[in-house]
């Protein structure tokens, strides 16, 4: 065969078997930076299952042009609504979902006094603080104090009994300890509040475990006893 012939063919094989191979993944370019997080104004769809966290942990933490390390982009629904209650909303505005099941705090002492509710439109195990007739937290427990039948695990997919230990590498960067109020000898606090608006979660540990779990507005959760 004819030198410059052959040399053809071998060429025209290979672009057709270039041709076949499959395109090569797009490459997705890196992150701007950090999202602002401010607080929701409006309820967030809910399509969390009540068996299912409501925020999985960011993956790792953003840097900047010069390579410092940023705050984590957080999702702002991770901190500030649990089913499609928000906080900051006027609880008029959900009171027609019910029932809800009252703690009764507020008896005779007007609608505007902080109560806690239950039950209505939130998940199973969850209860929330109602002050000056707005959302203010909400609680991974039940006015009743029966933490046994609580499957519902809270942000981050933080669950009460779950070690301190698996409850630090889901939080972001970023926690504070501190001795708890009414037994630093065994219990401490735990708090993260988010560098991008007024949200944060507690948790409280006792013998190395979560006994207790709340996140929305940092005044809210800086409370020890709730409405007290």
């Amino acid at each position: 065969m004819n030198p410059v012939l052959r040399q053809g063919s071998a060429l025209l094989i290979v672009v057709g078997l270039t041709g076949c191979k499959p395109p090569e993944p797009p490459v997705l370019a890196p992150a701007a930076g950090p999202a602002a997080i401010a607080p929701a104004q409006l309820p967030a769809s809910n399509d969390d299952g009540a068996d299912r966290p409501l925020l999985e942990p960011p993956d790792g933490t953003a840097t900047d042009a010069e390579g410092d390390a940023l705050a984590p982009a957080v999702v702002s629904v991770a901190l500030d609504h649990a089913g499609d209650v928000v906080i900051g909303q006027r609880f008029s505005e959900v009171e027609a979902e019910g029932p809800w099941h009252s703690a009764g705090l507020s008896e005779g002492e007007g609608s505007g006094s902080c109560e806690y509710y239950e039950r209505g439109s939130l998940p199973e195990g969850v209860s929330m603080m109602v002050d000056d007739a707005h959302v203010q937290r909400f609680d991974l427990d039940t006015i009743d104090g029966s933490y046994e039948a609580i499957a519902q695990p809270g942000p981050f997919g933080l669950r009460l009994g779950m070690s301190l230990e698996e409850a630090l590498t889901r939080l972001p960067p970023g926690s504070t300890r501190m001795p708890h109020a009414y037994g630093p000898e065994t219990g401490e606090y735990v708090t993260w509040q988010d560098p991008g608006s007024d949200l944060a979660i507690r948790l409280e540990i006792f013998g190395g475990v979560i006994s207790k779990l709340y996140w929305g507005a940092s005044g809210a959760v800086e409370l020890k006893e709730g409405c007290a």
